[in-house]
């Protein structure tokens, strides 16, 4: 946005919302959300950020936040995607930037347009037809707000694993010392737990590290009840950040990774990225015959321009 001075008026929110480069498919994995999730709230507790909504899409984010002033927003901004994209890059072997320079962003004053943002926010996987209630994507986080353990049962420590409850201290210091679990630290916490105590552990972190100002975010409704209701019932709408309108369902997207992790195509996901383009159009087709996805999105999952 070069040449534009952006509208950060202190203390106000602002819908953020950071798309990838060429649209390319940036989180395939636990691993790769966490690891973001978790910069995102080291970095808001750093700056002193208060978050209302985060959603993690598969080539997008979107936040609304408010900090004190100009610099805390484009320093935790600016601070949060360097530090994800060089443990991304670090982890993947690929190199460069994976989110677009310029950034949209536009500012809330009015108690209605924070609403209508928040609808926005926790309902775009239900826009992409990816779930049918926005309460019932982990990734966009509105199940925390009410419950720590919303998608697994809630953990008895007497009859807890050694693994499980040895993974728990290790993430509470982590958290304690705001310090945020890169991709080796998550590998490790998840390593040899059976897949009911991993989704245990995945609630565990993500209430522990919860970024978002959950008495700011209620203060906007009657009570968390009537606050998914609301959004359930009004999709809301934006025109600040000029997001890309992407008209196909990312459904694809999930039966692209579901096929991919299941076949020989490779051991990680993420590898295809890094494979020859010659390699890379040999899966597409594939990909294409079995999920019947568009060339568009199956470009964007495989990193082809």
């Amino acid at each position: 946005m070069r040449g534009h001075k952006r509208k950060l008026p202190p203390n106000t929110f602002q819908h953020i919302y950071q798309r990838s480069i060429n649209q390319f498919v940036i989180f395939y994995s636990m691993e790769d959300r966490l690891v973001y999730y978790t910069i995102f709230a080291v970095m808001a507790r750093t700056y002193g950020i208060i978050a209302l909504a985060l959603a993690l899409m598969f080539d997008h984010v979107h936040f609304l936040i408010k900090a004190l002033d100009r610099k805390a927003y484009t320093q935790f901004i600016g601070v949060t995607t360097l530090t994800f994209v060089l443990a991304y890059n670090r982890d993947s072997g690929r190199k460069g930037p994976l989110f677009e320079k310029a950034y949209g962003n536009g500012p809330k004053r009015k108690d209605k347009d924070v609403r209508t943002c928040i609808a926005y926010d926790y309902n775009n996987s239900v826009e992409k037809k990816l779930f049918a209630r926005a309460e019932q994507d982990r990734w966009n986080f509105l199940a925390y707000i009410d419950n720590p353990h919303p998608f697994s049962a809630p953990i008895d420590k007497k009859k807890a694993s050694k693994k499980l409850l040895l993974s728990m201290e290790a993430v509470t210091r982590y958290q304690k010392r705001n310090e945020y679990l890169d991709y080796p630290v998550v590998r490790k916490l998840f390593e040899g737990l059976n897949v009911d105590e991993r989704e245990q552990l995945l609630d565990f972190i993500i209430s522990l590290y919860l970024p978002i100002d959950r008495d700011a975010l209620l203060g906007y409704y009657k009570s968390y009840e009537d606050m998914v209701i609301s959004i359930n019932s009004n999709t809301g709408s934006e025109y600040d950040v000029k997001e890309t309108f992407d008209p196909e369902s990312h459904q694809d997207f999930a039966r692209m990774l579901e096929i991919t992790q299941r076949s020989s195509f490779a051991s990680d996901v993420r590898s295809i990225i890094l494979a020859p383009a010659a390699l890379k159009w040999q899966i597409a087709n594939k990909l294409m015959g079995l999920t019947g996805g568009s060339l568009n999105h199956v470009k964007r999952f495989l990193h082809l321009v």
